[in-house]
């Protein structure tokens, strides 16, 4: 058997495709971990009590609001001092994402057409048209003229936000009542007593089975997702090299000889296993000799926990295309049966953009990827969690078992037929 591994490395070693793979993509996604750039993914506490404006109504209030809170899209016809004061005193609440469009432009039948069509094509919570007689209407005891409101969730949100407009303009009557109807004195006043109030401090507490990571730690996050999309093609493409020299072997009789000696089948899928482990050891060496070389280079955890999570994920990749591709049988078939692997779980697990507001759907089916197992995995040493070591363990052995008998049922099935 030890002959089979020497005899397969050899081939390999000669392979200019499989040396591209080799070298390539750990040499790529050295390169990416080694870019320092601010992903947006993060939302800060303070981007969250601002007033998020929309280049125009049409713009899609779901695009730029924060998903965690409850979206408001204004529609503000006004643009007056006090509609920017109120608008602004409800995205300090925390509980609201504000995201203001300008549209004083537009005839009141014009708002209510656009309202319409982001009640379907928005994910917005509630839709609020300020009036262009915003202030007059307020200062007069008639609010309700003054604007329309659009609910169009079932967040119980939505309560909360109509709750705290009434308690608003109800605060900005008793202010009408000392200083009068001069708007600039009256939102003075009411800054004024909102400065006297005790400071107020978000901060956020992770629930159950709920990690929140700092805005570094959500850089290098999205910065190991991105490298893990391109070290995964490369553990997927060497195990399909590894496959298709069994390929040429089975084409070219050389198994069937091999078979005549005292070798036993399984005894030489073994081999080739330990082929696939070996590949796995030398694309991570190749990865941590490239890490060597980037100065100051911070993933977040210590070098050797990433090395060996790089590894795991790899001897899953490197047996999962080389048992695909022995089961398929064809060097052409295996090669668009791999890419796809690769291009849907890469999506599926959310390395290029998180899943956290996707349907639940889509996160169930996300969770049978490796790579989604190996991110959460990740999260938890960002934070320090040891746990983390004993869970990618149990998912590789786990995920080995499921990848090997499946294969070794499809090798029982094409030997029938």
């Amino acid at each position: 058997m030890i002959a089979l591994v020497k005899m397969s490395l050899k081939l390999l070693l000669r392979n200019k495709g499989f040396l591209f793979f080799l070298i390539a993509t750990p040499a790529l996604s050295a390169f990416i971990l080694s870019i320092k750039t601010e992903h947006t993914m993060y939302i800060d506490g303070a981007d969250k009590e601002v007033i998020l404006e929309l280049k125009d109504y049409k713009e899609k209030a779901v695009y730029k609001g924060d998903t965690s809170a409850c979206i408001i899209k204004v529609y503000d016809a006004s643009n007056s001092e006090l509609s920017d004061y109120v608008l602004q005193q409800m995205a300090t609440t925390g509980m609201f994402s504000v995201c203001r469009a300008n549209v004083s432009h537009l005839t009141e039948k014009e708002v209510e057409k656009a309202a319409k069509g982001d009640a379907f094509d928005d994910r917005a919570g509630v839709l609020l048209y300020l009036k262009k007689d915003f202030d007059e209407t307020i200062l007069d005891g008639t609010w309700e003229k003054s604007m329309k409101l659009y609910i169009v969730s079932e967040d119980e949100r939505q309560e909360l936000f109509i709750s705290e407009l009434k308690d608003l303009i109800a605060r900005i009557k008793q202010v009408q009542g000392f200083v009068g109807n001069d708007i600039t004195k009256i939102v003075e006043k009411l800054t004024d007593i909102q400065d006297k109030l005790p400071e107020k401090k978000v901060i956020n507490l992770a629930g159950k089975e709920e990690i929140v990571l700092t805005q570094q730690q959500t850089n290098q996050r999205t910065q190991i997702g991105y490298a893990f999309a391109f070290i995964t093609l490369g553990f997927l493409f060497c195990g399909v090299c590894v496959a298709h020299s069994v390929i040429e072997e089975q084409n070219n009789k050389v198994f069937t000889r091999v078979m005549l000696t005292k070798l036993s089948g399984r005894n030489y899928f073994i081999s080739k296993f330990v082929v696939a482990l070996v590949i796995s050891v030398m694309q991570t060496f190749v990865l941590a000799v490239c890490l060597f070389f980037i100065p100051s280079l911070d993933v977040g955890m210590h070098i050797m926990s990433f090395l060996v999570i790089i590894f795991l994920l790899g001897l899953i990749f490197s047996t999962l295309s080389l048992l695909l591709g022995v089961v398929l049988g064809d060097v052409m078939s295996s090669n668009y049966a791999v890419f796809a692997i690769w291009s849907i779980s890469a999506l599926l697990a959310g390395l290029y953009f998180p899943l956290d507001n996707t349907t639940k759907a889509l996160k169930t089916i996300s969770y049978l990827m490796p790579q989604r197992w190996f991110m959460d995995a990740l999260e938890l040493l960002l934070i320090s969690d040891k746990s983390a070591y004993s869970m990618i363990l149990c998912v590789t052995v786990a995920y080995l078992i499921v990848i090997i008998s499946v294969g070794g049922v499809g090798l029982k099935i094409k030997r029938y037929e």
